[in-house]
This record gives structure tokens, sequence and C-alpha cells, in this order.
């Protein structure tokens, strides 16, 4: 999406909120063995032995389990589940149009008409194809016009799996691979700053006045390059990225600052626990609800 979005699940996000002001909470577990306790520097502890963060073989970028977890997190803040929402399409109000699949692409800003274009070359008589015209018309704008019926559609496309591959491929394009680098680049070594940095780029997008750039920028002024305390520089880029937030969403989309008051509170709970390495089983709230992967 290359933008700045609250969660895609549209009106499910606020109705969330409101779970919170009456203390409800709603648990997903995805069973898995119970893994190792973590001690307070990140390392998880197991018997005598402990898992090192930073050690490259449990990069999102070698495990693809742990990949998988980051993805996970973040559809909780989007979607508001653990599963990945390939089908979902719908317009949330927030001026970007329709939003669609599991990162979230939008009308608006291209990268939803990037992915029907992908498509309708691999599967020329794809339900999507007739929309082209509309998207490329209303690329830009928050308008609908000519896209009704187009939620159905692209519904009936995600049970393709040649269109969830697409879908995937382009999370990465646009937003895992540019984020792998940028963490890269700041000097972020494990898969939780790996997670919240991915995260960061698939809500704020790299550029731009809120992007994942000024953010790491402003971090920097404010406590220096990373330099060994990653979850230090961590905690104040989340300060940082919330600061961003309350300035994207002023006066725009009803109950924003609770929104994201709660995603990076989450986040910031997952760094709090000291499990830079994501080790299971991951426990985490958002919106008032509990999640944990146990896989």
């Amino acid at each position: 999406m290359a933008r700045l979005a609250l969660s895609r699940r549209g009106a499910a996000v606020l109705v969330v909120l409101g779970l919170v002001l009456f203390g409800a909470g709603t648990v997903f577990v995805v069973n898995r063995l119970a893994g190792p306790a973590t001690d307070g520097s990140g390392s998880a502890a197991s018997g005598g032995g402990s898992v090192d963060p930073r050690d490259p073989r449990l990069s999102l970028t070698e495990d693809a389990e742990r990949k998988t977890h980051a993805a996970q997190i973040t559809s909780t803040f989007e979607n508001a589940t653990v599963e990945l929402q390939y089908d979902y399409a719908e317009n949330i109000g927030d001026g970007l149009g329709i939003t669609a699949g599991r990162a979230g692409f939008t009308s608006n800003t291209g990268d939803l008409l990037l992915l029907v274009r992908r498509y309708t070359e691999l599967k020329p008589d794809n339900p999507l194809a007739p929309y082209i015209p509309a998207l490329e018309a209303v690329e830009g704008t928050d308008s609908e016009q000519g896209l009704d019926g187009f939620a159905e559609a692209w519904t009936a496309a995600a049970a393709d799996p040649d269109q969830r591959r697409l879908q995937d491929d382009l999370v990465d394009e646009l937003y895992f691979i540019p984020a792998m680098a940028l963490a890269d680049e700041v000097g972020i070594q494990t898969p939780l700053g790996q997670t919240i940095m991915w995260d960061t780029m698939i809500q704020h997008g790299e550029g731009g006045e809120n992007g994942t750039r000024v953010i790491i920028e402003e971090t920097r002024a404010n406590v220096g390059a990373l330099d060994g305390d990653e979850a230090a520089w961590l905690d104040a880029f989340l300060d940082a990225r919330l600061h961003h937030l309350g300035h994207a969403y002023e006066n725009t989309i009803e109950d924003a600052d609770a929104s994201s008051q709660s995603r990076i509170d989450a986040l910031r709970s997952l760094l709090e626990s000291g499990n830079l390495a994501l080790e299971h089983p991951l426990t985490w709230e958002v919106y008032g609800s509990t999640y944990t992967l146990r896989s």
C-alpha cells in the first residue's frame, strides 16, 4: 500500500476498540510445542543453552517460520486475526478507496492496480480484469466509481492459489525486502527488530513526511545510531512512530489515537518481554484481544 493507514478490517477494529472499554478479549491460538522462556537480554533460556537473537539463521530472511509469525502479528493489527486475509476487500473510509488483500493494497495508491494487472497478465480472463480501466481512473483518489462489485470479484479471485501467490510476491517486493534493507542499514539484527521494521513499512510506507525513513531519522536524532542495545533503540523508534501516527491521523478517523496506541503498545509488549528472537510461544494484546502463537 505504500501509505499510512489504520487497520484494514474496517469497522471491525473500531468494534474491537469498543471491546477494550468493556474489558472483553478474544484469544486466538495456533498450536505449537511450547518454547523456552526468555531472559532479560532477549536470549531464550533452554536448560543450559540459549538462543542468540542476533544469530543470522534466525533472521526473517532465512527462517520462513519466523517470517510467517511476523506476518501474523501484523495481521492481527490489520485484520484482527492471525490468518492472513487474502480474500478481504472493502472501503474502510480512510480516504484511500478500496482496500484489499493480505497487506491492504488500495485503489488510491496504485498497488491494488499493480496486483490486478499482474494477475491479468497471468490469467487474462480473471474476474478482476474488467476493473483495470476503473482502477486506473481512480488512482490517487478515494473514488469508487466503476468499482461496483469489485469486492466480490476480489474474494472470488483470491480463491485462486496463483492470485494469493502474487499477493505474497508483491508484499515481499513492496514491503518486506525494502524493510529488511532498512533494518540492515540501521543495524537491526534480531527477528523482533525486523518484525517492527516490516510492520512499520506496511503501515507507513518508506517515504513521505510520516514514512519509515523519517521515523528512523527522528529516532537517530533523539537517541543516536543503534549502537549495541537494540531493544532500547527500538523502544525509542516506537516512540517516534507513535508521534508520527498522531500527526498522520489528526482530525481524520474516529478513535485513530486509541488504535495507534494499541498497536504500538502491542509491539512494545513483545519488546519488553525480552523475546527478540521471536521464540514461541508468542503472546500479545491489541484492541482488547489477546493472541497467542504456539504453532
